[in-house]
């Protein structure tokens, strides 16, 4: 595709010229591989893509602008698409998701041009009671006691009618992954289940935990990303906790949508009296929880830091 643009005014020399959209580079914080305009309110500010034969298109992928955290403020917040002079979308702008900032997951937003998502894709945010946005991030501060990993088996969301909301293994990611960042392929490593897809796979009830997931735990907090690319509007989180080993259970944890605090709370410890899920509603109000994230707290109400060096080593690889 050829490229082009239609902005007001520009800087002399610099590399993030409009080619860049199409240079293939895309989860990248690098600003060589991005494009960058002055913004006029009012003026047109246009990317014009010519394909080299004609050409049909059902889905679009968007990767905001992600230079850093403060830069991607920069990026577009509504567009308009048009194809061949002709208006998509029935003339609808479309919202997009701003970028996270970093590269901890697949940030590109896909638009699918199917009237089907019309509604969706165009509707902007409204002021709800509830939370609604793009990205939902579930913050662990601290375990049930074990300093070192903590899980959990489910991760479950619920619409504004209380139905649970689909959820793709390509939605949900996590910083730290999972126990296989600890070592490489070479090293023995990188053949642990316990990844982050096994939260949204319904298998709850399996104590040798091949349906969880487990990470290392890293001061202050650990993150979990559910990823959606229109705005969706949450009325709860359901959580499972970690049942094969109920130390690594999670503790305190946050939820946030769109990097805006919604809920702060505790998750009770997984054990046999009480095994099944805890639901958490955002309409209702929390209860504050104060949480100091470089230590662990036992039910003994004693606390004491922990050596990160001395972290045990942990493998749980599937059958053959």
């Amino acid at each position: 595709a050829v490229v082009s643009t239609q902005s007001t005014g520009g800087c002399s020399g610099d590399h993030r010229t409009a080619d860049k959209v199409v240079s293939g580079c895309n989860r990248t914080m690098e600003d060589s591989h991005m494009w960058l305009a002055p913004y006029s309110y009012g003026e047109d500010h246009t990317v014009t893509l010519l394909l080299e034969r004609v050409t049909s298109i059902a889905t679009i992928k968007v990767y905001n602008y992600n230079k850093s955290p403060e830069d991607s403020h920069r990026g577009a917040r509504r567009l308009l698409l048009s194809f061949d002079g002709v208006p998509l979308c029935q003339g609808h702008s479309i919202q997009l998701r701003r970028a996270p900032g970093s590269t901890l997951y697949d940030f590109g937003q896909l638009i699918d041009l199917s009237e089907i998502w019309l509604e969706a894709i165009s509707s902007p945010l409204e002021k709800t009671p509830l939370p609604t946005g793009f990205v939902l991030q579930l913050r662990i501060y601290c375990s049930w006691g074990d300093p070192f990993y903590v899980g959990l088996n489910e991760i479950a969301l619920f619409d504004e009618s209380g139905q649970e909301i689909l959820l793709e293994p390509n939605q949900v990611t996590a910083e730290p992954e999972s126990v296989n960042v600890l070592l490489l392929p070479e090293e023995g490593g990188g053949g642990d289940v316990r990844t982050p897809d096994k939260l949204v796979n319904h298998v709850t009830d399996d104590v040798t935990a091949h349906n969880s997931w487990l990470t290392p735990f890293f001061p202050p907090s650990i993150k979990v990303f559910i990823v959606f690319d229109v705005p969706v509007m949450v009325s709860g989180i359901r959580l499972h906790n970690y049942s094969k080993t109920p130390e690594r259970g999670v503790r305190h944890f946050g939820v946030l949508m769109d990097d805006l605090v919604v809920y702060h709370g505790s998750l009770p410890a997984w054990s046999p009296a009480s095994p099944g899920p805890v639901d958490f509603l955002f309409g209702e109000p929390s209860e504050p929880t104060v949480i100091e994230s470089t230590k662990i707290k036992h039910s003994s109400n004693t606390e004491f830091s922990f050596d990160i060096s001395n972290r045990p080593f942990t493998s749980l690889v599937g059958p053959k």
